[in-house]
C-alpha cells in the first residue's frame, strides 16, 4: 500500500480516518444534505442520493450562509456528519460548522487534493498537524 502526504492548514483541530467522499460541486451543510439522514438531496449536486456520513470529504469551498455552522451541528447531532472535511478555499460559515461540531477540517494543502484523492480511497486527516495521508494500492 502507497501511503502520500499532503500538508496544509488547519481550519479546525482534531483527526479522522475514514473513506473519501469528493464532490466537484460545493457544499453548503443548510441545503445540501438532509441533516436526519446525511444523504445529499440538492438537486443536480454530483453527490445526490450519496450519504456524507462519517466520511472524509473533499470539496474545493463551502457555499453556505450564517446558518451553516447550525445545520452542520444537527448533522452532528444526528450521527450524520462527515468525519472530516478538507477544502481548497475556506469558506468562513464551512471553518466555524467545523469547529462548531468538532469535525476536524484542512484546508490549502501543498498538492492538489483532486488530483491525488478518489472517492473510495483511505484518508486519515491530522488537522492538529495539518496533515492529510491517502493511502492507495499499489
Amino acid at each position: 500500500m502507497k501511503e502520500i502526504v499532503l500538508r496544509g492548514k488547519s481550519g479546525s483541530r482534531g483527526k479522522a480516518k475514514g473513506v473519501a467522499l469528493v464532490s466537484q460541486d460545493m457544499i453548503a451543510f443548510g441545503g445540501t444534505p438532509n441533516l436526519k439522514s446525511g444523504i445529499v438531496e440538492e438537486p443536480n449536486h454530483c453527490l445526490l442520493g450519496k450519504s456524507i456520513r462519517k466520511k472524509i470529504l473533499l470539496y474545493y469551498t463551502g457555499k453556505g450562509s450564517t446558518g451553516d455552522p447550525y445545520s452542520c451541528y444537527f448533522l452532528m447531532k444526528y450521527g450524520n456528519a462527515p468525519a472530516a472535511i478538507i477544502n481548497i478555499v475556506a469558506n468562513p460559515t464551512t471553518v466555524v460548522s467545523a469547529i462548531l461540531s468538532n469535525i476536524p477540517m484542512v484546508y490549502e494543502l501543498d498538492q492538489d487534493p483532486f488530483s491525488i484523492i478518489e472517492s473510495g480511497d483511505e484518508v486519515e486527516v491530522d488537522a492538529d498537524e495539518g496533515i492529510v495521508k491517502i493511502y492507495k494500492l499499489d
